[in-house]
């Protein structure tokens, strides 16, 4: 199935078939601006009979022959039926139901001024190995598409039809179902995943809330509301800042009663593929794979000599921190907030064992100083991400609740 952005344009505000032209008026109105623009130099010079050819020429410009004649060449201009009301603010409050495609800045969260040593990663992890002693990586070759045929074919086919239909909705549920397939193959699965995020670009992370979409919903801003209490009020298991990105808040201290904003409905939950270094998100109720709902995923580095551990974790409480202090356990070397060479970068979530890995500790998900360790085995066993990908992650994710799976 091929991407939604190749059927259609997220981007677009109008499609083709509602273009208001006016292509002929145009072509009328340019022209009589042409014989105007004429006219007037040629009375300036008394007229047409009797005058010097050559000034009357140059009495209209170039530049204004120039724009007189793209008048008649130019297209009609397309209305924008679905414009933005940018607030004073920096809020950003937008119509619902119009699919679009927008490029933002990541919303910036200030560093907390924390004290030397108040909060403390603890874990295995270490600083960036050098390029000399990193293992050489050879770039896999791109997969051909897969053939799709079976139970997979028949969820494609009914995706691409909801899509024709412009039901993002029910084309994202649908290729969904494709996690639950026993016959599934890799390769179709990450089809699916890049249709999937695709969408989810639209519906998750887009402004816009979408008819009958289970995991979002419009909230409007009561007097005294905070972003924290809103999302801590809602239950919406998630932090605080992710409504703000989803949103495109500049200054989470400067909604106003009245607006409206998007909300989205977790717990959220990761899968760490180990084999492929990827980390999916997913939605949905704890322990039930069944039910979750895909989200996207971040290329991920992992620990060193295969030392990741393998099953299932919880967010640990108390330990999500923003720009922490952090020691390394090998060497006793320390790197304070706001160190730009700490290893760790800006978030950690720490991970507490459950089940048959409950005796398993000390492991995190984290940000990375040295972008050329996703992809690869580096750390000391905790799972790496990049930048914008981890403080997504740190949003997604929830102490005690959101629930981590490592696979080989």
């Amino acid at each position: 199935m091929s991407l939604p952005s190749q059927q259609r344009s997220f981007g677009s505000r109008v499609s083709g078939s509602r273009r208001q032209g006016g292509g002929p008026a145009r072509l009328i109105i340019g022209a009589i601006a042409l014989v105007a623009v004429v006219g007037l130099g040629m009375l300036a010079f008394g007229g047409g009979g009797g005058g010097d050819d050559t000034a009357q020429e140059d009495h209209v410009s170039p530049d204004l022959r120039a724009q007189a004649a793209d008048s008649l060449r130019e297209p009609a201009p397309t209305p924008a039926d679905d414009v933005a009301l940018v607030e004073d603010d920096g809020f950003v409050e937008t119509g619902v139901l119009t699919p679009t495609r927008s490029s933002y800045q990541e919303p910036q969260t200030a560093r907390p001024n924390v004290p030397s040593g108040a909060l403390v990663a603890t874990h295995r992890d270490r600083p960036a190995t050098s390029e000399q002693t990193r293992p050489e990586r050879t770039q896999p070759a791109p997969a051909p598409r897969p053939e799709f045929a079976g139970d997979i074919a028949g969820i494609m086919d009914q995706a691409r039809e909801h899509l024709q239909n412009n039901d993002l909705v029910a084309a994202r549920a649908t290729l969904n179902r494709a996690f639950t397939l026993p016959d599934v193959t890799p390769a179709q699965l990450a089809v699916v995943r890049d249709d999937m995020t695709s969408l989810n670009e639209e519906l998750f992370f887009g402004t816009r809330v979408y008819e009958g979409d289970p995991l979002a919903a419009r909230y409007t801003i009561q007097p005294g509301d905070s972003l924290e209490d809103i999302t801590s009020d809602l239950g919406l298991a998630c932090d605080w800042r992710l409504i703000q990105r989803i949103n495109r808040i500049a200054n989470p201290d400067r909604i106003r009663s009245g607006q409206t904003i998007k909300v989205v409905q977790g717990p959220f939950h990761a899968v760490v593929d180990k084999s492929d270094y990827r980390l999916d998100l997913f939605a949905g109720p704890p322990g039930s794979r069944d039910q979750l709902m895909y989200i996207r995923s971040y290329p991920v580095g992992l620990g060193a000599d295969d030392s990741t551990p393998v099953g299932e974790f919880v967010v640990r409480p108390d330990s999500k921190l923003i720009n922490p202090f952090w020691q390394n356990p090998r060497t006793g070397e320390q790197f304070q907030p706001d160190d730009p060479a700490n290893p760790i970068g800006e978030y950690w979530l720490g991970l507490e064992g459950i089940g048959d890995a409950a005796t398993i500790e000390g492991y995190g998900i984290h940000g990375t100083i040295d972008p050329d360790s996703i992809g690869a085995q580096d750390s000391m066993g905790c799972i790496r991400l990049d930048d914008v990908a981890v403080a997504t992650v740190y949003e997604m994710l929830e102490e005690q609740v959101s629930q981590v799976s490592i696979v080989p």
